[in-house]
């Protein structure tokens, strides 16, 4: 499968198929996070942040068990903080979505790679969700100015 509306529609989607997309998306967060973390400007550090609960709508349907996620929490010797948080894995458009909170603003991170595929992280504040841009080094340094 190579679509999130195809996942939601098919009727030969399996329990196995949802944990391995589940697995999936735990394992491209943890790439994004580490990336991220590999990232900062001096004086910032990452820390894991308390974890969210994922029992989304196809979870539940092929009685898969809820699970824990990681989000991830960077701070500056300032007292500034910015935190991400995974929001959903089956989202229509993109292939996951994680949200960067950072003094009162919103980044929407988008997955926008095909199931299974390489991630292609793309990022665009929440009032512009449409101008969006690569997640990168840059970019990361410009949110946490």
């Amino acid at each position: 499968m190579g679509t999130v509306l195809e996942d939601v529609t098919s009727e030969t989607i399996d329990a196995g198929h949802i944990r391995r997309r589940v697995d999936d998306w735990e394992e491209r967060l943890g790439g994004l996070f580490a990336a991220i973390d590999g990232w900062l400007p001096d004086g910032w550090e990452a820390r894991q942040g308390a974890p969210v609960v994922m029992h989304e709508e196809l979870m539940r349907k092929f009685g898969l068990d809820a699970k824990p996620l990681p989000t991830l929490d960077l701070r500056d010797g300032e007292g500034h903080v910015a935190r991400l948080v995974p929001r959903g894995l089956w989202i229509i458009g993109s292939n996951g979505r994680v949200d960067l909170k950072r003094d009162g603003r919103r980044y929407l991170i988008v997955d926008m790679a095909e199931n299974f595929e390489a991630p292609d992280w793309q990022a665009a504040s929440a009032e512009q969700r449409c101008a969006r841009e690569a997640v990168s080094e840059d970019w990361l340094r410009r949110i946490l100015r």
